[in-house]
């Protein structure tokens, strides 16, 4: 009965000895990678359109860069091309004068005989500017045919310059006088035997007419040269008096008329007082860039006063009249000042002569 116990137990272990083999044999299933990959589009998209716009932007600056070299050379090669003429410079209008000076001189003076014509003619090529293309020969311009008298000059003077493009107007006063020959006839008293009877005959007598005109002087200038662009011509003279009205901006302000008017005007009576008789350097403590006239002349009064309010203090414009010290001769003029105030005492921060 032991033996049959002990063989059932071995039948039961050895049962469970091949189920765990089985079990151990069997293979578990690896886990599945449950990562959901990223949508990744959008990105995709935005660096596509990020460098299209980047190419379209390079290309734009090049093509930009491009024109404006190509625009540049082309100023460049016009500028070089343009003839002398059309590169005028700011003329000094002192040392033209003095260049113009011969120039009108030979001119305006004329001389009814070949060889001076043709002298003059010489004389005044040497202010000619010198052009590759005329529309007439340069030895024509100053040919005279058919004249018939003399002109002189009697006095010149400098009316106005107007700036042009190409070059600029001087326009000077000349005042000449022509001579010419007139034939007239005249009635004489002659002998015929013992008596005496009137006869007409012609002769040829010199008239002269004064004359006032504008002799416009076409001139261009490189540097400290100067040349006549264009042969002169004669115009009437224009008034140079015109109708011109300025606004003045005091009309737009209120005067000031508050407690301080009186003071202001008391300080200005003491200032041009100190300001007629003493030395520059006594002014320091009344105005900041001092002056005066240092007792040349005497202080008569002041006529007329406006006051104005501004954002540091006042502006005072006031006529003063001052005297000659000797004869008493006065002499009127105009100032504008700038005054700040510190404790009730005023301070000339700007003093303008009108």
């Amino acid at each position: 009965m032991l033996e049959n116990e002990s063989l059932s137990e071995k039948k039961e272990e050895s049962f469970f000895r091949a189920v765990i083999q089985k079990i151990k044999r069997v293979q578990r299933p690896e886990k599945a990678n449950k990562k959901v990959p990223r949508d990744r589009s959008k990105m995709v998209a935005i660096t596509l359109w990020c460098s299209l716009s980047g190419l379209l932007f390079l290309a734009l600056l090049s093509v930009l860069l491009s024109v404006n070299t190509r625009s540049v050379v082309n100023d460049i090669k016009v500028s070089s091309n343009k003839p002398f003429e059309q590169q005028q410079e700011k003329i000094s209008v002192t040392a033209a004068e003095n260049y113009l000076q011969g120039f009108i001189q030979e001119f305006v003076n004329v001389k009814n005989d070949h060889d001076s014509i043709e002298k003059r003619k010489e004389n005044l090529e040497k202010y000619m500017v010198k052009q590759t293309e005329n529309d007439f020969e340069e030895s024509e311009r100053f040919q005279l045919d058919g004249l018939k008298g003399d002109r002189v000059l009697n006095e010149y003077s400098l009316y106005n310059v107007k700036e042009g493009d190409k070059y600029s107007l001087f326009q000077y006063k000349v005042t000449y006088t022509n001579l010419f020959p007139v034939e007239k006839e005249v009635e004489k008293t002659v002998k015929d035997g013992k008596k005496k009877k009137k006869v007409k005959e012609k002769v040829t007598k010199e008239e002269k007419a004064e004359k006032q005109l504008l002799l416009n002087i076409p001139v261009i200038s490189k540097g400290d040269s100067f040349a006549v662009s264009a042969v002169p011509y004669f115009t009437q003279v224009y008034d140079l008096k015109g109708d011109i009205t300025v606004k003045n901006e005091d009309e737009t302000r209120d005067e000031y008329t508050g407690e301080k008017k009186d003071s202001i005007e008391k300080f200005l009576q003491t200032f041009f007082g100190k300001y007629a008789s003493e030395k520059k350097e006594d002014m320091v403590y009344m105005m900041k860039e001092p002056e005066a006239l240092d007792d040349t002349l005497e202080f008569g009064e002041i006529k007329n006063v406006k006051v104005f309010e501004t954002k540091n203090g006042f502006e005072a414009f006031c006529v003063v009249q001052f005297k000659e010290k000797e004869n008493e001769i006065p002499i009127t003029e105009n100032f504008s000042l700038s005054l700040t105030e510190n404790s009730g005492q005023y301070y000339v921060e700007k003093l303008k002569h009108q």
